[in-house]
């Protein structure tokens, strides 16, 4: 979506941007009017619904987006996503409810980040445990400490196990949370519709 960067996954309030948007377009009449391209060619655009709203524009009202400053804009537009932003900061809604606040291109900056950083860690772990499986031949130490290593594998598998836990009782809350949102956004979409008819 043009001019916005909404939460990913894994990131506060990414699965509550995503019951926004699919709230405010899904089985409703929308226009796509395209902005720009992105990088890897893919079509940037602005979604307004049949009433005349901005999606992208209400996404960051609702603190659901950051009003993306990298991306060219005409002076009103600026103006309308900057407008939105300071609403929602003020209201202190959505994101800017927590205390420190990341960008979606910051946060994805340091996933990646992490995700090299593991992937070099598993293959030096691998690396010295093929090491170690050789010299067990030729050592009893080396045996205990590959014995030691399979026992910090196993609490490391626990940890996750559990830690895999708490993520789906967590999972769990947030689609509630997004399921009476959900419930609000028709509501007030139908309350909307109410007030045009009338």
């Amino acid at each position: 979506m043009a001019f916005i960067d909404a939460p990913v996954l894994g990131q506060p309030f990414a699965d509550e941007a995503q019951s926004a948007l699919s709230a405010m377009v899904l089985g409703r009449q929308v226009k796509a009017q395209i902005r720009g391209r992105a990088q890897d060619g893919i079509d940037e655009v602005e979604v307004v619904e049949q009433h005349g709203h901005v999606v992208n524009v209400e996404l960051v009202r609702r603190g659901l987006a950051w009003r993306d400053y990298f991306d060219a804009q005409a002076q009103p537009d600026r103006e309308q996503y900057q407008a939105a932003l300071l609403e929602a900061q003020r209201a202190r809604q959505g994101l800017w409810l927590q205390d420190r606040v990341e960008a979606p291109r910051d946060f994805r900056a340091r996933i990646e980040q992490y995700t090299r950083w593991w992937l070099l860690a598993a293959t030096g772990l691998a690396g010295l445990t093929l090491l170690g499986l050789v010299f067990s031949i030729y050592d009893k130490q080396i045996a205990a400490w590959i014995e030691r290593q399979d026992q910090i594998t196993k609490e490391s598998a626990e940890a996750y196990h559990r830690a895999r836990m708490k993520a789906e009782a967590e999972q769990a809350k947030r689609d509630r949370t997004r399921e009476i949102a959900n419930r609000e956004m028709d509501r007030l979409a139908a309350e909307r519709r109410r007030r045009e008819l009338a």
